[in-house]
């Protein structure tokens, strides 16, 4: 309710009290008017900071990405059976000294590495051919009976019962001789698998055996790895997947300061990594001198950048969405003498420094650079310094 003075008595002017009256109490009506419109008074412009569109003609920084080795192969070898460690394969040291292979150390394709004691599955393969011998000799046995079975049965002298009683019997020494002879073959190749054997040329990462070790078919004695050839593997975003395409030759350069090599790329993935939302990008190269090492960290150029973008500041990129899936900006424009943050969606193309390549805006416009997240579409606001 607006409050305003009850008027008195007024002498002098010709005026009547009732119209003096009157006169006062639209005067208090209009000011009751005017204090209700400040009630509704336009939002408070916001604070920001802006920065102008602009067209950057520079080529900017290569495509540049950190990649990492990985081995062209790399296998852990481990024993079929379980038994003790007997003999691992002997190396010359640096000292000139023998001792046992590990770490660092090349091993030839075929090569014995370890091996474990032999008795103990020769002792199985003994036992396989004894089984399979007291199987044949059932045979022997039940084939005797199933003939004379045969001859009674032609005579009439034996039962239809008794004579498929012995045609059964006969059967089932045929299935115990056929699992006995696959036991054998079995055991005969479990005793050719007590010598673990390097099933390409490599190094051996690691050995994880010593002498008089007990091991079982799960226990890795060794992990060898083929690095003739290596693999550069590293993570790009979408908008730099049009610059990639399998059988690519692509420049790799060690951070080591070695001489920089060439590669191919051979494999690009079909769908982004949920974690950085980067696709995998795997390239081959040949490494016949060693010079590149598993666990090294390589660059990888995929050339130069546009010659020239729309440019705008990374602070002026805002995400969109309620999962942030799109990307905007908040550009200002003056409406009716005032300025006004319209909100508008952008596409990244790509990232240099502090500054964004985006289609979506044109140059000459002004987007927000400082205060955009807190700003909704339509909201008023005063440019700062």
């Amino acid at each position: 309710m607006c409050p305003f003075s009850t008027l008195g008595r007024v002498n002098g002017l010709g005026m009547s009290v009732r119209r003096v009256s009157a006169i006062a109490v639209w005067m208090a009506a209009l000011l009751c008017g005017c204090r209700d419109e400040s009630k509704v008074a336009a939002k408070e412009p916001a604070a920001v900071r802006a920065a102008t569109i602009t067209v950057d003609e520079t080529a900017g920084e290569r495509l540049r990405y950190s990649a990492s080795i990985v081995p062209y192969a790399e296998v852990d070898l481990a024993f079929r059976t379980s038994g003790y460690v007997t003999n691992i394969m002997q190396v010359r040291g640096a000292d000139g000294r023998l001792r046992d292979i590990g770490s660092g150390d090349y091993a030839e394709q075929g090569i014995t590495l370890a091996h474990i004691r032999r008795e103990d599955v020769q002792n199985e393969v003994a036992k396989a051919r004894a089984q399979l011998d007291e199987a044949a000799a059932q045979h022997t046995r039940a084939e005797l009976d199933f003939q004379r079975a045969q001859a009674l049965y032609a005579t009439q002298s034996l039962t239809k019962t008794e004579y498929d009683q012995s045609n059964e019997a006969f059967r089932s020494t045929q299935a115990q001789i056929e699992n006995a002879r696959a036991a054998l073959r079995q055991a005969e190749l479990t005793l050719q698998d007590v010598d673990l054997k390097a099933p390409f040329p490599g190094y051996i990462l690691n050995r994880r055996i010593q002498l008089g070790t007990l091991v079982s078919p799960s226990t890795a004695a060794f992990t060898i790895a083929d690095i003739s050839r290596v693999k550069v593997t590293f993570g790009i975003p979408d908008y730099v997947l049009p610059r990639v395409r399998l059988g690519q030759e692509i420049k790799i350069k060690p951070e080591n300061g070695g001489s920089p090599l060439k590669g191919k790329i051979t494999s690009i993935a079909t769908a982004a990594d949920t974690r950085d939302r980067t696709f995998a990008v795997e390239v081959s190269v040949e490494n016949r001198e060693g010079s590149l090492k598993p666990g090294m960290i390589v660059s990888v150029n995929l050339g130069e950048a546009p010659q020239s973008y729309t440019a705008i500041p990374l602070s002026a990129v805002v995400t969109f969405g309620s999962e942030g899936e799109a990307f905007g900006v908040m550009v200002v424009e003056e409406q009716a003498g005032a300025l006004i943050a319209k909100s508008r969606r952008i596409k990244v193309l790509a990232i240099y420094d502090n500054a964004v390549a985006v289609e979506g805006v044109q140059p000459g416009e002004r987007v927000v650079s400082a205060g955009a997240p807190l700003l909704k579409d339509g909201d008023p606001v005063q440019l700062i310094p």
